[in-house]
């Protein structure tokens, strides 16, 4: 089976894809299943992994203090904000596993840098070894180049906040059914991908302002229609 490992949907603040388009633009891809990561949510993959006739791993891109890390298998939310150890944690007592998206990127603010993933390095399950929406392909290879110095399973996903992304990057594995199964599995898959325009990080961006500051916007507007009182 194929599977995009790194998806957002609507319920991230960055991303405005409702669920019914999710599973529409899965069975018009390539990929048979995927994990979805919505920022300090789960909502919408517990959801999700109800109404789609494909497998959905629930997982959460979690900010931590010191960056983001995601938890797969999960069947509770994860705060944010809280130190990478007790984040950690949570996830193991869900008896989820660690998963790393996009270490070491240079353009992604929240992602790990070095110093921090080489302080939590002997705890990763799992580390994400290409990110297609990565500017610089030279972080994807260093994030290989880990993961194969420490014997950590490698994964990939496209990091889709658009419909047309997901697909663009994955794993192909042997069908599981279990966590354990799971990075059993992964670490004899086959990786696969392609790096998806930087105009869609942009395009992010801006749906991220629009979803912090549309409020602002609305009520400056709002005030200047009312009409003058006499």
């Amino acid at each position: 089976m194929k599977i995009d490992l790194h998806v957002h949907t609507a319920y991230s603040e960055d991303c405005w894809v409702p669920l019914e388009a999710v599973i529409e633009a899965v069975r018009k891809s390539q990929v048979d299943a995927i994990a979805v990561m919505d920022h300090d949510q789960i909502e919408g993959a517990l959801r999700l992994a109800e109404m789609a006739p494909f497998p959905v791993i629930v997982g959460e891109e979690i900010n931590t203090q010191r960056g983001e890390i995601s938890g797969l298998f999960l069947r509770e939310w994860i705060p944010p904000g809280l130190s990478l150890q007790e984040t950690m944690a949570r996830i193991r007592e869900q008896d989820g596993l660690v998963y790393v998206p996009h270490p070491l990127a240079r353009d992604v603010p929240t992602a790990l840098r070095r110093r921090h993933l080489q302080a939590i390095i002997e705890q990763v399950d799992i580390l994400e070894v290409f990110n297609a929406r990565i500017l610089r392909q030279a972080d994807n290879v260093a994030a290989q180049e880990i993961a194969r110095q420490r014997d950590i399973p490698m994964a990939a996903g496209s990091d889709a906040h658009f419909t047309r992304e997901i697909g663009r990057a994955g794993v192909e594995l042997e069908d599981f059914a279990t966590p354990e199964e799971f990075v059993q599995n992964l670490r004899r898959g086959r990786i696969f991908g392609r790096p998806t325009p930087y105009l869609f990080s942009i395009a992010t961006c801006g749906l991220w302002y629009v979803d912090k500051f549309g409020h602002l916007v609305r009520r400056a507007v709002t005030s200047v229609s009312r009409p003058l009182r006499t």
